[in-house]
């Protein structure tokens, strides 16, 4: 028996887990799928960094995207490339229907292309799960070693502690004229629930070849050449160095079986679709959640049974600024999330609804041009829209929130990869009714906001389209069937570990990366704990 706890995934849960291992002490095997950026992509990349001209690097990103399917053209991909949806198909076969389930073996997981927002939860919204926000905040500070987490004062404060002491990013133009608006109405938004503060983004210099972190280049959505913005692949790069830290790439896991005082898990070379079989003594499986909800499944022959991802589903609605900002064709700013605005409102729910406000950024023109196709004006006559142009991104909490069930079928007997599956959305009924109170809320504070919401064009996307898929294996004190323990332990098992977010047993309306990874800290140090004692 390999004398060694294995990691399974590569994305920011399996990075916090293994950070966390090995700062117990512990000796650690990660598996990673290993698809990265294709060389083509990386050569563009040293390019630009030998000529730094964002215009030029734009208009690359956009004749690559062109290329693509269709269906890829409206995703934020990492310099325009698709290799994060490399062999999904073939190795994570899956049907989907009226939901979003996206699912990579990418290095660095969905963190290769996510949008890197950092925030905790708030006490609140730890009520229905084992731990609390005091019991947690050990493991947030733990993962902020291996992440830029910003340290903010704001109003937000009294809901969100800091737990970093990276440097908050400065607001774009339109950030700047939304955020002053609202600070010269605090008094009468908090008389509607609404605390506002600054968006809190993993970015800054901890990862970046400029020794500098954010250089303000506006090609935020588009990847950063600078490598400012977070990808867990990073993190785990620097774990690489560690004397006890093994990092097996190119493999995924088709199977795990607990036997007595070791986890036996079937590993398939990607590239050569050889198989073995690797011993540990204890399994992290941080795939994320839909990818890990199917492993777990399917290792355990739940075979045509139901298991329900949870989501905090998404609500987006444009709005056009009072005043005009001069940002050019591309916004010399960091062009992520500008202003967070939390609000409590018990005619909704009797949790916060998440507002993320964005500005203007050449990403936005791209996505109008593959949905309007011929019918795009151009970017020059929208200037004047997209020079006051926001996008209020809602995300409701799990209660207010479609959910998506997963089915996983026996597979044939030559079947290479995780057997098939089935992803099926769900709508809530209450999903609609609390957009229209959030659309009613903006609407009535266009003064306040210092703008107008573009309320005829609010959208809610189909469950799973946030990205924010979790649950399925919730933790439980005192677990019930198809539940985990307080370790993530799933059916009575001693060894496995659900250490992502399909171990989440509720859902606010907080992003949920952050958590994901804290939440991986705590089970991997209390498990190691409980191996040392």
């Amino acid at each position: 028996m390999t004398a060694c706890d294995c990691v399974l995934g590569a994305g920011p849960a399996a990075a916090a887990c293994a950070h966390q291992l090995l700062k117990a002490g512990r000796k650690v095997v990660l598996i990673d799928p290993g698809r990265n950026l294709p060389p083509e992509r990386k050569a563009l990349i040293e390019e630009f960094r030998e000529n730094p001209d964002p215009y030029e690097f734009v208009a690359r990103m956009r004749a690559l995207q062109a290329k693509l399917p269709g269906s890829l053209r409206t995703r934020r991909l990492p310099f325009a490339s698709s290799h994060v949806f490399d062999d999904v198909d073939r190795l994570l076969p899956a049907e989907t229907r009226n939901a979003t389930v996206l699912r990579t073996l990418a290095s660095g997981g969905l963190s290769a292309m996510w949008g890197a927002t950092v925030m905790p939860f708030s006490a609140r919204s730890f009520r229905n799960w084992p731990v609390t926000l005091e019991e947690m905040a050990p493991f947030y500070r733990s993962v902020a070693e291996i992440m830029d987490v910003p340290h903010v004062e704001d109003e937000l404060g009294k809901f969100y502690p800091n737990f970093g002491d990276a440097a908050p990013l400065a607001l774009s133009q339109q950030g700047a004229q939304l955020m002053a608006n609202l600070l010269n109405h605090k008094q009468q938004l908090a008389a509607r629930g609404m605390t506002i503060g600054r968006c809190r983004s993993a970015v800054g210099s901890l990862y970046t070849n400029n020794g500098v972190g954010c250089v303000y280049c506006g090609l935020c959505m588009y990847g950063c050449p600078h490598r400012a913005i977070f990808s867990a692949d990073y993190a785990i790069e620097h774990l690489v160095a560690r004397a006890c830290f093994t990092r097996r790439c190119g493999w995924i896991a088709e199977h795990f079986e607990e036997q007595d005082a070791r986890v036996s898990i079937r590993l398939r070379e990607i590239m050569s679709g050889k198989t073995e079989i690797f011993e540990c003594e204890h399994l992290f499986v941080a795939c994320g959640a839909a990818t890990t909800l199917h492993l777990t499944a399917s290792s355990l022959k739940w075979f045509d049974e139901t298991l329900y991802l949870s989501d905090t589903q998404l609500v987006a609605i444009p709005a056009l600024l009072n005043h005009r900002t001069e940002l050019g064709p591309l916004p010399q700013a960091n062009v992520l999330g500008q202003v967070f605005v939390e609000l409590d409102d018990p005619n909704i729910c009797d949790e916060l609804i998440h507002l993320q406000i964005y500005g203007f950024q050449p990403f936005i023109a791209d996505v109008l041009r593959a949905r309007w196709g011929i019918f795009y004006p151009g970017d020059a006559l929208l200037r004047p829209l997209f020079d006051r142009f926001m996008l209020v991104m809602g995300y409701l909490p799990g209660q207010l929130s479609g959910k998506v069930a997963l089915c996983v079928k026996a597979p044939a007997k030559d079947h290479i990869g995780l057997p098939p599956a089935t992803f099926i959305g769900s709508t809530n009924i209450r999903t609609q009714t609390a957009a229209q109170h959030i659309r009613v809320t903006l609407k009535s504070l266009r003064r306040e906001f210092g703008w107008r919401p573009l309320l005829s064009r609010m959208e809610i996307p189909e469950p799973g389209f946030s990205n924010h898929l979790a649950g399925g294996l919730p933790m439980g004190k005192v677990p019930g069937p198809r539940e985990s323990d307080i370790l993530g332990r799933p059916a009575g098992l001693r060894r496995v570990h659900i250490a992502d977010g399909a171990s989440f047993p509720d859902l606010p309306g907080e992003h949920l990366t952050y958590t994901i990874m804290a939440n991986a800290a705590r089970i991997a140090s209390q498990t190691a704990e409980g191996q040392s004692s």
